[in-house]
């Protein structure tokens, strides 16, 4: 069984082949955080591997969409998505436990906070309903005046005279001058 030394801590846990770290690292209660439960869609469980990068997997391509391809690089790698067939060391310092319910505790009080903010304006229900019976006025104005252009030239029109604009006259006769010998 691969053995996987874990830093700072310097614990040391057995792993099976076929178990992906975040499962194995959080069976031996080691936090490390993952908001999407294994599925490689948050990058939150990155992991820094320092030894033994040729006795993991490759890097699946959901791993690879997320984190791009500089895994020899940086040696990070999702804990999700990895698996190990030997020893290797990584670093988990990025996973504290203790600032992540902080910064988790600040953001769901800052949303509390809007919610209950003084300055927003709450209006009473007669201003509800006068607001909402203009509105009402104001849609149904609008629906009759975008009724009464459809089909416009069907609807019934009184007869007007036509106007005669010089049209439909005899032409003049064409006057001969006499020839001049």
């Amino acid at each position: 069984m691969p053995k996987i030394t874990i830093r700072p801590s310097g614990q040391i846990i057995d792993v099976d082949e076929k178990t992906d770290l975040l499962s194995a690292l959080r069976s031996n209660d080691l936090y490390v955080k993952s908001s999407c439960g294994g599925h490689a869609s948050c990058t939150d469980c990155v992991i820094k591997i320092l030894n033994g990068a040729d006795e993991v997997t490759t890097p699946t391509f959901e791993e690879t969409q997320l984190l791009g391809n500089v895994f020899h690089l940086t040696k990070e790698r999702l804990a999700c998505q990895t698996f190990c067939h030997g020893d290797i060391e990584i670093d988990i310092s990025k996973h504290d436990k203790v600032s992540d319910q902080v910064k988790l505790k600040n953001k769901t009080q800052s949303q509390f906070r809007l919610k209950n903010n003084s300055n927003i304006k709450r209006r009473k229900q007669e201003e509800v309903q006068e607001i909402m019976s203009e509105r009402e006025k104001d849609y149904q104005e609008k629906k009759e005046m975008r009724e009464s252009w459809q089909k416009h030239w069907e609807k019934d029109k009184e007869p007007t005279k036509l106007k005669r604009l010089g049209g439909n006259r005899r032409p003049k006769g064409m006057k001969v001058r006499p020839d001049k010998d």
